[in-house]
């Protein structure tokens, strides 16, 4: 009789060996070029938005155009983790060289600990919401040759900024097709008898939902509410690809399982990964490579014929005097 550790394991290795098989081809040369320290303006924000940023370093093909994927971090340092603790730039590199994933910009915005959402207290991290869906799209596809379509945008993150690609993705379905969320912090909304879990997310957001933690905000912004709108009418429903690690904290797997079950129920297009592994960066190295392959055939570099939102028609400038910019060559 196998134990549930033990399937998990079983089958995980058999994803890993289905994406990366170990007698894998060598594969091309590719090169990209990695810009920290840009800044698009904000309006939303009355300031500038930081943000790096990951992109190939040869131009798409005639016809064609680079997605663009929205990659947000958790709580804490900022937009550099998944360059510098998440070694962003190589698995992608190799991601696009094994084809696959297409060609792909990755932007990756600083956040503070806004927790993604638009708070306008005095002295809060603004509307943070509104900021990256709105002005930071607008900026990347003015600057660059994107497929400025929702099946050529897709948003991801890990942990915090899991929550944020999921909100960002039920919130603009008709901008962003597809979502991944790394160990995303999902959980139900806050009933009046739960007064344990009152007394936690008081002292845990950030005062992202109010200083002092206001219940109602909280529920307002809440994933789960939301899925039952997804789908209504003409909109079109995103495609949500979820991952978890079997050693994370009780609250993300079960929460990331209700979820997963409450999207069927939508009929969305949800796959659940849970994998062996803790709330922690080897985790969301090794499993980054695995959703880049489920997010690459969900994009499309013509657009398929939908509307291209915007065109970008200059070349991208140079965003302040503090950037640096680095071309990342993998073999």
């Amino acid at each position: 009789m196998w134990s549930v550790r033990a399937l998990v394991a079983a089958s995980t290795a058999c994803l890993v060996a289905a994406v990366y098989p170990l007698a894998a081809a060598p594969q091309p040369h590719t090169s990209s070029i990695v810009t920290r320290g840009l800044k698009a303006p904000s309006a939303a924000l009355g300031k500038s938005i930081r943000y790096s940023l990951y992109k190939p370093a040869e131009a798409p093909p005639p016809g064609q155009r680079w997605p663009v994927l929205y990659l947000l971090h958790g709580g804490g340092p900022g937009e550099a983790d998944w360059l510098d603790a998440g070694d962003l730039a190589k698995t992608m590199d190799r991601a696009i060289a094994a084809k696959r994933i297409p060609p792909t910009v990755v932007v990756m915005p600083l956040a503070g600990n806004s927790w993604y959402v638009n708070n306008p207290d005095p002295g809060g991290e603004g509307m943070m919401a509104t900021a990256i869906t709105r002005d930071l799209v607008d900026a990347v596809d003015s600057s660059l040759p994107t497929a400025a379509c929702r099946s050529g945008r897709a948003v991801a993150g890990l942990s915090m900024g899991g929550y944020g690609a999921l909100l960002y993705a039920f919130d603009h379905p008709r901008e962003f097709g597809s979502a991944i969320s790394l160990s995303g912090s999902i959980i139900q909304p806050i009933r009046p008898e739960m007064t344990n879990r009152l007394k936690r997310a008081k002292n845990f957001y950030d005062g992202a939902f109010g200083a002092p933690f206001k219940v109602g905000r909280f529920n307002a912004w809440n994933l789960f509410p939301r899925v039952s709108t997804l789908g209504l009418g003409e909109t079109p429903k995103p495609a949500v690809y979820l991952n978890a690690g079997d050693n994370d904290l009780g609250g993300i797997i079960q929460g990331t399982t209700e979820l997963h079950l409450a999207l069927l129920r939508r009929h969305v297009d949800s796959t659940l990964r849970i994998v062996d592994g803790r709330h922690e960066w080897a985790l969301w190295r090794r499993e980054l490579g695995p959703a880049l392959a489920w997010l690459g055939p969900r994009l499309d570099t013509t657009c398929g014929g939908e509307p291209v939102d915007r065109v970008a028609a200059a070349p991208q400038k140079q965003a302040d005097s503090g950037e640096s910019t680095t071309k990342v060559e993998t073999h």
